[in-house]
Order: C-alpha cells, then structure tokens, then sequence
C-alpha cells in the first residue's frame, strides 16, 4: 500500500502511519532499527536493497531525498507499508528548499522509539559522518567511497573525520576475499610472506583497503598492481598474491562469480565460487552488527597514516601583503572596501558569495562600514551569505556577542537594503536550547549542509571568498587561543571552546581547515599592544603558539594595520 501527502508536515505523515498500520493490520513490534537512507540520486536502488535487508532486519526505512535549490520551501511525503515495503515500512520524504537546515527535526519525529538508528548514504559521503546533522544520532553510519565522483579523496576525508561506528561499503566488498585469504594463509607451513601484490582498477578503495589491511596484519608493504576490472558491474581488488619461501598462494577473480585459487605445490588451483556482492547484501551485512568495526578504523588509518598537522592548513599559498593606515577607523574603511570589491567579483563567476565577520574593536567597524561599500561595489546582496568566525556563548542580547554588535549598524540596514534574511547566519546561543557542544556541532552542520564539507577537508579548494579574522594580544585568531587544546580539533567544522583564556570562558570556534577554506583572508588589527603579536604573525606557520601565523587565503592574505600595530614590522 502506497500513500502520498503532498505539502505535508512530519506529525501528518506520523498520523497517517498510524492509520495505514490499523487500516491493513501491520504494527511495529517487529521492527529492530531505522535506517536513514540520505538520497541525492536514483532512490531506487538503495530501496530495493532495504526492501531486501528487511527480511532480515525488519526496519523502518526513511529516504531523505532533498532539494536544497528548489524555489519554493516545503515537503512531500510517499509511504509504503505492506508488500510493498518488504518486511518493513518506508517513508520517502521530499524536502525542498529551506526544509532540509531542519533535517534532523523533521526525522526526530518519525525515529523508531527505543531502537538503533542507522544512516546510510549511498552516494556523495560526508567526510566526516558523525558530524553530519542526520549522522550524528547514529549508532551506525555507513558510506560508500566507490560510488563518490572521486573515491580516494572521498576515503582519505573519512580518515580524517573517522570515529568509532563508521563503515565503508569498500571495507565490507571485502569480507570474503580477506576471509578467503586467511584460509590460505594458514595452509602450513605458515610463514611470513617475503612480498604481497594486490591487483584491482586504479584509484579503488577496495584495492587500497585490502592492501592497507595486508600490511597492517602481515607487516609487509603490499605493491599494487594496476589492471581493468573484469568485473561487468564495477571495478574492485582482481588478485591477491603472496609469496612465500615455499611457493605462492594466488587468489584470482576469473569471472563475475568465482576466484581461482592456487597454493604452494598445486600449480592447477581450483575455482572458488565467490560472486559479486550485490548492494542488498552489503547493506545486509552491515545492519547484521551494529557493534563498531574498530577493524575498519585500523586500516583506514594504516591506508592514511599520515594525517597533516594544523600548519599544512596553511601552507602552500600565497605570501601575506599589509596595508597599513594611520588608525583604526582607516584600517576599517579600507578593508569594507576591499572585502566588497572582492564579494562583486566573486559573484560575477558563481551564484553566492560567502563571507565571515569577526569581533572586536577594528572587526565592528570594519562590518558598520560594510553596507556602503558594498553598495558602492554594486554587490548583490541577495546572494551574500554573512557568517562569523567565532562567537561568545553567551545570550543572545548579551553585548559580547558580536553579532549582537552589528546588529543595527550593519545586519539590520543589509536585511532592508535586500539582504535574506535566511543568508544571514549567526552562532547558536543558550537560549536557543542546545548546549555548547550541541551549537558548535549545529552551526558546522549549516556550513556543510551550504556546500562547505568537501572544501573544507580537502586542501587547495575554497568555501568562503573573503574570511575576516582580527588578531588579540596573544596572537589568537577566531577562538583558536595559543597551546589550548580545543584548537587541535579539526574533525569537525566548529568546535567548542570551553576555558579560554579570554572572557567570556564558553565560546565556538571554526576550526583550522575551515578558516583556510577562504579564497581571501583579512587580518585586521590596530594598536600598539598587537605589533608583537604581528611581527609574529608574519613569521614561520606556527598554529599552536602563534594561530595568527595559520590562516591564509587560497588568492592572497590582507593584514590591514594601523601604524601602530605595524611599528615592529
């Protein structure tokens, strides 16, 4: 039985369940777990393989197919109860426009209560699940590196944003070839093999994985040999070979179904049926353990193992230019300027620009400066986005906050000169209910949600197109403070800060890698009691003791100085 509502809401499609449940006599008392199944292609393959899993595992099944750029906002409901969802239920929502920023308010109400919840995304894998706004109630979160446009920057940014609970269809296409290679292993004599090769289509994660998993349990560096799949449905590992003192042990994919397998002294081998694992048996699997595959976690780290410190964020770009101006108001006027110069030109080649605020005492005037030059640099503000780069957890109408200091001066004259008032993007407070943790993980969701995921934990690309930051006495940028621990966390988009040296103690922070997701970096600051924390600034990338030193732009970094903060230059 299928049902559709159109423009509906979440507590109407929880209703309707209800009824369809009573109407034809299904219940939930079976079902172990909901799967979030996040769309952003075909639906119908990973349906049919739920409908599948579901013998197994009876699930309520959610479809999040979203449509950020659809004109108008709303949603759209199709449910499936009976044959046609297998031995479970399905719920297919189709969110548009601003309905997808509320993503996990609109699952929380259809969650299964009092079981696992699982999500699954079949294509374009966040790089970091468990910060992703529907991955983070999850127990389990799986992704598919294959299936992205580029698979190995896909696995090497789940490397960086892994934690426990994280799985890859990549790792599991591998359970019966590791299975199978165990068991020739161990034929006797067992020994430890002088070389290993791994063959499979280049740039798979499968063949980067089964290699990464052979030299992380025989301790020999595997080579990887190149060859085109003979797989009709896709490229994966074709052979494994180790070699040993006494003889070879060779597994070999013959055709879609089976692997020849050789041992030491059987030069004929003999064919083992082995056929490609179908996407309603990967997805199987994994739902058979909710329980975290630390193995997993292992390789992928052993695949990767060289995660960059905070400084390579950084490095690589372009030199810093100053402009210098005789005081503070100078310095602010120039840098409005600059920044909406920049902003026009970045919305003659793409269809938004981003920028982000900072506080402090040149950062407010600079932003109070803002709507006049951006009206003289004819930017159009309804594709301007305004975030900020930190903020003081404090309440909303609290003066430390900054966005609270430019809210009538700047926010307030941008909104009635034609400025969304949805472009304008200011930090959580804890009158908005949420802890700080909560806030700093919601406001790195909105920055991924907006494009920002990739970008951000892939060196060389741009998010932002103009980062303001201003610099304190101890050098700080953003809330990223000199040797605080918080500012070595870079997995998430924002973090929170908790003791920071400076008042108020709570704070949220954009992280490392975000900030130098920026085609253009500003660092404006004015006196005398900054200039060491200048010169210093524009000294060796030092994050950890100078943070200053750690942020540049993808195209240039700015420091806009008044004379007195550039005296030790």
């Amino acid at each position: 039985m299928i049902t559709t509502l159109t423009d509906t809401t979440a507590s109407a499609i929880d209703k309707t369940m209800i009824e369809m449940r009573e109407t034809f006599g299904a219940n939930t008392i079976g079902r172990v777990l909901t799967l979030i199944i996040v769309a952003t292609g075909d639906i119908e393959k990973p349906l049919e393989a739920a409908v599948a899993a579901s013998h197994e595992h009876p699930a309520r099944v959610l479809v999040v197919d979203a449509e950020p750029e659809a004109e108008t906002s709303g949603l759209d409901a199709e449910i499936r109860v009976g044959r046609d969802a297998g031995a479970g239920e399905i719920v297919i929502l189709h969110a548009r426009g601003d309905v997808m920023f509320s993503l996990d308010t609109l699952v929380m109400a259809l969650l299964l209560p009092d079981a696992p919840i699982v999500t699954w995304w079949p294509e374009n894998a966040p790089s970091s699940p468990v910060h992703d706004v529907l991955g983070s109630m999850s127990q389990r979160r799986i992704t598919d590196s294959a299936a992205c446009p580029d698979p190995t920057g896909t696995l090497k940014r789940l490397r960086h944003g892994y934690v426990s609970g994280d799985s890859d269809f990549a790792w599991a296409r591998l359970t019966r070839w590791r299975g199978l290679m165990a068991s020739a292993y161990e034929v006797p004599p067992v020994s430890v093999p002088t070389a290993i090769e791994v063959s499979g289509a280049p740039g798979n994660p499968s063949v980067t994985l089964m290699a990464a998993w052979l030299h992380l349990t025989l301790g020999v560096k595997p080579t990887i040999t190149a060859v085109e799949s003979k797989d009709h449905e896709g490229p994966g590992v074709q052979g494994v070979t180790l070699t040993r003192e006494d003889g070879t042990i060779s597994l070999q994919r013959v055709d879609d179904t089976s692997i020849r397998m050789s041992l030491p002294g059987d030069e004929e081998g003999q064919h083992v049926t082995m056929p490609r694992r179908t996407l309603a048996e990967l997805i199987t699997e994994e739902l058979r353990r909710l329980d975290p595959d630390e193995v997993y976690g292992e390789v992928l780290a052993a695949a990767f193992s060289s995660v960059d410190g905070n400084a390579t964020y950084a490095q690589d770009k372009p030199e810093p230019t100053d402009v210098v101006r005789p005081d503070a108001d100078a310095v602010a006027q120039a840098a409005a300027e600059d920044a909406a110069a920049k902003l026009a030109a970045a919305l003659k080649e793409r269809a938004q620009a981003h920028l982000v605020l900072t506080g402090g005492t040149v950062g407010t005037k600079a932003a109070l400066a803002l709507p006049s030059a951006l009206a003289a640099a004819d930017v159009e503000l309804e594709h301007l986005h305004l975030w900020w780069g930190d903020e003081r957890f404090v309440a909303p109408a609290s003066e430390d906050r900054n966005d609270e200091q430019v809210r009538e001066g700047l926010l307030s004259e941008l909104v009635d000169a034609g400025l969304p008032l949805r472009n304008v993007h200011p930090m959580p407070s804890p009158a908005d209910g949420m802890s700080l943790e909560d806030a700093a993980a919601w406001y790195g969701q909105q920055l991924d949600q907006m494009g920002g995921d990739e970008p951000f934990r892939t060196r060389g690309q741009a998010f932002f197109d103009v980062v303001w930051l201003g610099v304190g006495p101890d050098a700080h940028v953003a809330s990223l403070f000199p040797n605080h621990p918080d500012q070595e966390d870079v997995a998430a988009s924002a973090i929170p800060v908790r003791n920071s040296p400076k008042p108020p103690p709570e704070r949220i922070s954009l992280t490392w890698p975000v900030l130098n997701s920026s085609r253009h970096v500003g660092l404006l600051v004015a006196g005398g009691e900054k200039a060491e924390a200048v010169a210093a600034g524009h000294g060796k990338i030092d994050p950890r003791r100078v943070p200053a030193s750690a942020v540049r732009g993808l195209e240039s970094t700015t420091w806009f100085l008044d004379e007195a903060a550039a005296a030790q230059l």
